[in-house]
């Protein structure tokens, strides 16, 4: 489906007229030929993220870009029918959502203080052969965030880390599925190569040793506040 470049801090995927959706610093659609998933340097400190992407590409193909702390050799990917899904994941900063109210120290407001950190990350990278629409796009990004956060929370105890981020990609043009969730052909293989993924990145990245338990990890949060509930 996907053509690959990958070094030590870049994996680039390539794919004429390929409509994308990302939640990353440069979110949205987008229609490009290509995808990007950078390292950055540890203690990276930048927040003119889009510059920086730019310096970093240089000549090659623009497209919707995420950055991590992982080496792109830590990479896995998956496929199973029309979807193909590759994930790089560390967990140095998990995000942990409990369902009572927590009295943990960490709470939301401390996440990653320390400007020197080299957060983990979880991103994933998702292509269908299947055309969808921008509604069927966006489903399916929503059908990758839950499988990432089941996955998650099944090896590692968190939903996620403070960092996460998903590209999403099918090809351009009018038409397609207009629904991409867990119960449709296009969701239920997306469920499939994430988990799938997810599971082969985390054992690249920690080998024989099992990922972070979060209240271990030296960052992160734990959402411990409490809303008003209410009925509309």
């Amino acid at each position: 489906m996907f053509a690959y470049e990958r070094t030590d801090d870049r994996l680039t995927l390539r794919r004429p007229d390929t409509r994308w959706l990302s939640n990353g610093f440069d979110g949205g659609y987008a229609t490009a030929a290509a995808a990007h998933n950078l390292t950055v340097e540890e203690g990276f400190d930048r927040t003119d993220l889009a510059a920086y992407a730019a310096e970093r590409l240089g000549s090659r193909p623009v497209g919707p870009t995420l950055l991590t702390g992982v080496r792109q050799t830590n990479a896995r990917g998956a496929r199973l029918g029309p979807i193909e899904a590759v994930v790089t994941a560390g967990l140095s900063n998990p995000a942990v959502l409990p369902v009572e109210a927590s009295d943990d120290p960490r709470s939301a407001t401390a996440a990653v203080a320390d400007s020197g950190v080299e957060p983990g990350t979880v991103n994933v990278l998702v292509g269908s052969s299947e055309p969808l629409t921008d509604g069927g796009l966006a489903g399916l990004l929503g059908t990758i965030v839950e499988a990432k956060t089941a996955t998650l929370l099944e090896l590692a105890g968190c939903t996620g880390t403070t960092s996460d981020a998903v590209v999403v990609g099918c090809p351009a043009g009018a038409g397609g599925a207009a629904f991409a969730g867990s119960a449709t052909e296009i969701g239920n293989a997306a469920r499939v190569c994430v988990r799938d993924a997810v599971v082969a990145a985390l054992d690249a990245r920690y080998g024989d040793d099992p990922p972070p338990v979060p209240r271990d990890a030296p960052y992160g949060i734990v959402t411990s506040e409490s809303a008003t509930v209410f009925e509309p």
